[in-house]
């Protein structure tokens, strides 16, 4: 129960329309991962549930650590970087640290169990945090009101409360574990399937719909079939590069803007204005080095706090755009191996560790999460990056578990 509380709170970034304390949501984490670590070497015995962890942890927190070493080097060699920067980049990677610790706990004390006590925790906050906030101050009607806003795409005064991005976003994750995963004999599992559905629409996310589109046409094409990963998840890595250096490129000479133009495709999130404006700080081309991994994150987040404006309009607190925020900090040649390491060498090396079903899990989850990384800021976001970690872990339980009883 009192792991149920403290999720509550970790996954509750908005409650009633304010804000939560993101460096108390922290601290819980921080409490838990503490006592995770002790329990964890405390007891010097391997276990498989150790195996688990140690593997899915190390393989999803390296890139991270890479990028940090790599911006140690090149400012070090010479840059603009300040202290501050320095600071970012120590509670960046933290930050990531404490949230996938955060999953490594759950699954430690509850193993399979572990991911419906975060899910349930999540509709809990979303549920008295925003839409019980929603019915006392809008009636019934102000919710049938949003939920019309939502089909027809009309703003609603009730979005800022519903627009809880982190958890949104996590419900996908969830949505695609319990319906290509989880057995469907397990407790609930269809009430699962629908009540994250039913949080995904009222998240408010479109480029969600259209990352689970992706995910799920990617899966039934290309995933679903085959004994092996590795040409599965070269053709991912390929097709993830291809796109993400295009999708650079046609920013970076203005063919995204001309497209949008003349599609008649209005910028209202005012993203290809950011998108334009960052295009000076890079260059296209293997000799590109980068800036260092979050100096350009923090060089935005600074013009947002002093009310920087873009054709009329302040920017927002970050880019939207992982993929290009990352090329920009680390250059072009971290990029690709940043690709090659997140579609290709974590898949096989959980396959080879716990099997193919992890593999396909880790590669779903993955064109999930790269789809979002295209238009949104969510390699930092925790509940997001907590429940990308989690689920393969659990599947690589489960497997196990059905092996052993076969």
């Amino acid at each position: 129960m009192l792991f149920m509380v403290s999720t509550i709170i970790v996954l509750t970034s908005r409650f009633w329309g304010i804000n939560t304390s993101l460096s108390m949501r922290y601290f819980i984490m921080a409490i838990w991962d503490l006592y995770f670590m002790l329990s964890y070497f405390s007891y010097r015995e391997k276990t498989y549930k150790k195996y688990v962890i140690k593997n899915n942890f190390w393989l999803t927190i390296m890139p991270f650590v890479i990028f940090s070493i790599y911006t140690l080097i090149i400012w070090g060699i010479g840059s603009n970087a300040e202290f501050e920067n320095f600071i970012k980049l120590c509670s960046t990677l933290l930050y990531l640290i404490l949230a996938y610790g955060y999953a490594c706990t759950a699954f430690y004390l509850f193993k399979a169990e572990g991911i419906d006590f975060i899910f349930w925790s999540g509709v809990i906050s979303y549920m008295s945090g925003s839409v019980f906030y929603l019915i006392v101050s809008y009636g019934l009607n102000g919710l049938i009101s949003y939920i019309k806003s939502l089909i027809t795409g009309e703003t609603n005064t009730a979005n800022f409360a519903m627009e809880v991005h982190d958890l949104t976003f996590a419900m996908g994750v969830f949505f695609l574990y319990y319906v290509f995963f989880e057995n469907k004999n397990t407790k609930k599992h269809k009430i699962k399937i629908i009540v994250s559905l039913i949080l995904i629409f009222m998240g408010l996310k479109r480029i969600e719909l259209l990352a689970l589109s992706g995910a799920i046409l990617v899966y039934y094409v290309l995933l679903k079939w085959g004994k092996k990963i590795q040409i599965r998840a070269l053709v991912c890595t390929i097709c993830a590069t291809v796109i993400s250096l295009v999708f650079i490129y046609i920013i970076d000479t203005g063919i995204l803007a001309l497209l949008m133009s003349n599609l008649g495709i209005t910028d209202d999130g005012a993203r290809l204005s950011f998108y334009l404006y960052s295009s000076k700080f890079y260059e296209l081309g293997l000799g590109y080095v980068g800036t260092g991994w979050t100096w350009f994150s923090k060089y935005f987040f600074n013009l947002y706090l002093s009310h920087f404006r873009l054709n009329g309009g302040r920017i927002a607190a970050s880019l939207h755009s992982d993929i290009l925020t990352i090329y920009i900090e680390v250059g072009c040649i971290v990029f690709i191996i940043w690709m090659f390491w997140l579609f290709f060498v974590k898949p096989i090396r959980l396959t080879k560790k716990f099997g193919l079903k992890t593999g396909e899990c880790v590669l779903l989850l993955t064109i999930y999460m790269f789809i979002l990384y295209l238009t949104d800021n969510t390699l930092t976001y925790p509940d997001t990056q907590m429940i990308f970690l989690l689920v393969p872990m659990i599947v690589s339980w489960v497997d196990n578990q059905q092996r052993i009883s076969e």
